[in-house]
């Protein structure tokens, strides 16, 4: 089959492509951003474009993901858009229910307790058909970018989504979602190669659909240990890679830069940089240098201010981003928070945030 059978040609052609360059380890002229969340409730036009509906609602409305993804853009000289969406949609198309409770989060009224409850799950080959609204949104989007940055697609990671399956939301200690790891290893692995199942051709998909990059968020990354984590969320994390790369392929897609972020898996950082991924995401608690020095050349990072930091005056911003560019070095870099953006963030300092990485990048490479 023909590339040009499998996903929509004749996208605008793209203007700025430092971010995939950069992703890609080559050299650029100055350090590319984006952020986890720049489409998020710190904008006052996000919160009125949102207004309308429920939060997954909107997620199954191309139209509406392609406004909230494009939101920042007009605001900010970000390099990269990443698509709105949610990691959640996954679950949600394997056939549990999954509702967004304002204030508290995601919740699943019916979460796996016990083994028997897999047996509830859709055939993962169904979700990438299942997620179609996605896929609409990402050709509407790369579309309206006009070229201008590249797009983003993103999914949770097996583990991640795991954990909101078992727990039935958020939790502060993963309890039931790492009681089945102990009591019901099989089942764990079970569950967790369904997921990858499923994450595999909903990945393809949505390069297929016109994404340039694709993010995988292991959020829950630091509730395991190095033993856990070894055994139940890295040689998934390295399967969804590999697979990915081998069904673009297949389908006569060219590759695209992947990027992996596992928050609060700083024991693991080795480990990462060697599963098959070209960049590798980094909260606010590693230090960049001790980071750069344990990876080497070998990948892109990307991070890591604390978003935090987006509290402080504009003039701190600016120090705390020269600080952030001088410890990661001009190349193999792309600069981002450590975490997303959080909803009572002033947009003028997420603005601060972008401009000065751009003017200390630049600087940075003249001296």
């Amino acid at each position: 089959m023909e590339a040009n059978e499998l996903g929509p040609q004749g996208f605008p052609e793209l203007k700025n492509d430092t971010f995939l360059r950069a992703a890609w380890g080559e050299e650029t002229d100055y350090t590319p951003v984006w952020c986890m969340r720049q489409a998020g409730r710190y904008l006052p036009e996000f919160r009125e474009t949102r207004a309308a509906q429920d939060f997954f609602s909107t997620c199954r409305s191309p139209e509406v993901c392609c406004e909230l993804t494009l939101q920042p853009l007009r605001r900010f000289p970000l390099d990269a858009a990443i698509i709105f969406s949610d990691i959640l949609v996954v679950p949600q198309a394997l056939g549990m229910e999954v509702t967004m409770v304002p204030g508290k989060g995601p919740s699943f009224p019916e979460p796996l307790r016990e083994e028997r409850d897999l047996e509830r799950l859709r055939d993962p080959a169904t979700v990438a058909s299942e997620l179609d609204y996605v896929f609409q949104a990402i050709t509407l989007t790369r579309q309206q970018l006009a070229g201008r940055v590249p797009l983003i697609g993103f999914a949770g990671a097996p583990w991640t989504l795991m954990t909101y399956m078992v727990e039935g939301g958020g939790s502060n200690t993963m309890a039931q979602a790492k009681r089945w790891l102990y009591q019901r290893p099989q089942a764990s692995h079970q569950l967790l190669r369904l997921l990858t199942d499923a994450l595999v051709p909903y990945l393809v998909g949505q390069v297929a659909a016109g994404a340039q990059a694709l993010q995988l968020f292991e959020s829950h990354a630091g509730h395991l240990g190095p033993q856990l984590f070894s055994k139940f969320a890295l040689p998934y994390i390295r399967d969804v890679a590999k697979r990915v790369k081998a069904g673009l392929q297949e389908a006569g897609l060219a590759p695209v830069p992947m990027i992996i972020f596992a928050k609060d898996g700083h024991f693991a950082l080795e480990e990462l940089a060697q599963a098959g991924y070209e960049v590798v995401g980094l909260d606010w608690t590693v230090a960049p240098e001790k980071a750069r020095d344990r990876v080497g050349k070998t990948v892109t990072l990307q991070g890591n201010l604390d978003p935090c930091a987006l509290y402080a005056s504009e003039e701190e911003i600016g120090q705390l981003v020269q600080q952030m560019l001088n410890d990661f070095g001009p190349q193999h870099y792309i600069a981002n928070l450590g975490h997303g953006l959080y909803p009572d963030m002033d947009p003028e300092h997420v603005g601060a945030f972008v401009d000065a990485v751009h003017k200390h990048s630049r600087l940075l490479r003249q001296n």
